[in-house]
């Protein structure tokens, strides 16, 4: 009898624990988030704003009450060949760079008139601006001034006794599935939940 009962036991946290998870991101409560904003992920050549450059660029802007969001995604060429190790942690070719590469220029024109003034959001906003900051004086073109909300710091105040803070690691609490490829906008997704769901937790945004 006590080790069917403790069967029992099992599926019914089981039960729970599966429950848990097909929550997905619908039920992050949305009442402190601001009513649109733009969720900005790079992938770059390296981590030097400095030496390395933008490969891709993607964002997603929000807007509370639709789960229908616009999206922006572009390659960039860039002046070097893409690293070998680069291509092994993104699964960006030199070869895709090639075919369908945008000038700079080009995609960050895009990129500013898809994000306007609005909010932007990245996991680590310190990595992306400096990129971002970057590309823009190299083109000449005016700084960014945008408001910006760094999802990494604001889990870290959120969840301060969690041991990893790697951005798939924390997305996967709000179920994101998508593919394994360190893309600019399967990454934007995973920060738009964390930025999420941290906003639901600190009940303010940052």
């Amino acid at each position: 009898m006590n080790i069917f009962l403790l069967l029992i036991l099992i599926a019914i946290v089981a039960y729970f624990l599966l429950r848990g998870r097909t929550t997905g991101l619908q039920q992050i409560p949305t009442d402190h988030l601001p009513d649109t904003f733009i969720v900005l992920d790079l992938e770059t050549t390296g981590l030097d704003a400095d030496r390395h450059e933008i490969i891709e660029i993607a964002a997603i802007r929000y807007r509370k009450g639709t789960t229908n969001h616009q999206t922006s995604q572009a390659l960039v060429k860039p002046s070097k060949k893409v690293p070998k190790k680069i291509t092994e942690i993104t699964g960006i070719t030199q070869e895709m760079v090639d075919a369908k590469g945008e000038a700079l220029a080009d995609v960050m024109r895009e990129l500013m008139a898809f994000v306007g003034n609005g909010r932007l959001v990245t996991f680590n906003a310190d990595f992306d601006m400096a990129f971002l900051h970057a590309a823009t004086s190299q083109l000449g073109r005016p700084a960014i001034s945008n408001p910006v909300s760094c999802a990494l710091k604001m889990a870290r105040r959120a969840w301060p006794k969690r041991r990893s803070f790697r951005l798939r690691d924390l997305a996967s609490d709000g179920q994101f599935a998508g593919s394994t490829a360190h893309r600019a906008l399967e990454d934007a997704r995973c920060a738009l939940i964390v930025y999420s769901a941290a906003v639901a937790e600190l009940k303010a945004v940052a």
